[in-house]
């Protein structure tokens, strides 16, 4: 019988109420039970994720920030490390869990979809509708990118959904489905950021990150790294997952949690 170490993490954004770390607490809970049952990492990644994504406190699925027009534009990116796979969409409308449309297109031939083009190919598919007379929290103060990191004994995952900056253009894209800026995750680790979109993208936040643990950084000395990319005034949040440790941390309050626990198999 082998045994492995398997854990998840889960953020509500950087600026999100340290206070509702009980919706990142069953985001975790969830995927932790999916990867308990043989669930893979991303599978587990994105479940995380639906859970914020339908916890209107958060910036993300159900609680998403209006733009200056007053629509709903959605980014979601997932990465499963272990296939060297991107999926993600950018400015979709109209869609209550975009990170499920994102994992979708892991196994298309074309990896990002946005606007019109991203939500036909979710309604081809299925995909739930969002229903904005249920939404919640827009007038809430803003948090930013929702996410989640996992290793399910094998292999690593990332996973993120956001709303957007409020009150931001039309059509504005950040961080989120940009490969290596939001997320990244490969065979030693797995890095989610949240924050000031533009700086994350600038600094190629994620992949920066993933770097670090490629050279053998702990996963906490990779996250206190990234927090000092970052100026006072630029909002920042990373989780990081390594084979051994895992590690959160933001320059602001920051909804955050992690669990790791024992798989036995054979």
């Amino acid at each position: 019988m082998t045994t492995h170490r398997y854990a998840l993490l889960a953020h509500g954004g950087a600026g999100s109420d340290n206070a509702h770390s009980d919706g990142t607490d069953r985001a975790c809970e969830r995927g932790l039970m999916l990867m308990q049952d043989g669930a893979s990492a991303v599978d587990a990644a994105c479940a995380a994720v639906e859970i914020l994504e339908n916890d209107g406190r958060f910036n993300a699925g159900m609680g998403s920030r209006r733009r200056d027009d007053g629509a709903v534009q959605m980014d979601a990116a997932c990465m499963d490390g272990a296939r060297h796979k991107f999926g993600a969409v950018a400015v979709v409308e109209g869609f209550q869990n975009p990170v499920y449309i994102a994992q979708a297109l892991l196994d298309e031939p074309y990896h990002l979809l946005a606007g019109d083009g991203a939500a036909r190919y979710a309604a081809e598919r299925g995909f739930t509708a969002l229903d904005e007379s249920h939404m919640r929290g827009n007038g809430a103060k803003s948090s930013d990118t929702v996410g989640a990191v996992a290793w399910d004994g094998k292999q690593f995952a990332a996973a993120l959904s956001t709303g957007g900056t409020g009150n931001s253009w039309r059509g504005r894209v950040g961080d989120v489905p940009l490969i290596g800026c939001g997320l990244y995750a490969g065979p030693s680790g797995a890095v989610a950021a949240t924050g000031h979109g533009e700086s994350i993208a600038l600094n190629m936040t994620a992949y920066r990150a993933y770097q670090m643990l490629e050279q053998g950084a702990s996963a906490d000395t990779t996250m206190q790294a990234v927090l000092g990319w970052f100026e006072a005034a630029q909002d920042i949040g990373i989780l990081v997952v390594g084979p051994k440790d895992w590690a959160g941390g933001s320059n602001r309050s920051m909804a955050w949690s992690g669990r790791h626990g024992l798989q036995q198999t054979g």
